[in-house]
């Protein structure tokens, strides 16, 4: 919201009923689903490594963990990666100028 706010206006929500009035609804719950969705997979990514890496140091304790592990660094790397570049595309939808 801040982004599209900061450089259109209060023309920002004209956005919300731009198509037609009655999407509305629609509209907004896109708006707070995006963000959402990116908590949900980052969530689950990180509590799916964790629990490999506990179950195995609960079976092999010794040296088949730390591959996992750094296995898991690789993942939370390319996750980053993947949620700052969905971050950044949904608050360059917000600002460009619908045509």
């Amino acid at each position: 919201f801040y982004a599209g706010i900061s450089k259109k206006g209060l023309g920002y929500f004209k956005r919300y009923v731009s198509p037609a009035a009655f999407l509305l609804p629609i509209n907004v719950l896109e708006d707070f689903t995006k963000p959402l969705s990116l908590s949900f997979r980052l969530f689950g990514n990180i509590l799916a490594d964790e629990l490999v890496v506990g179950v195995l140091i609960t079976l092999v304790p010794l040296v088949v963990p730390i591959p996992i592990m750094l296995l898991g660094l690789f993942t939370s790397a390319i996750q980053a990666l993947v949620f700052a570049t969905l971050a950044g595309a949904y608050i360059g939808e917000s600002v460009e100028d619908h045509h």
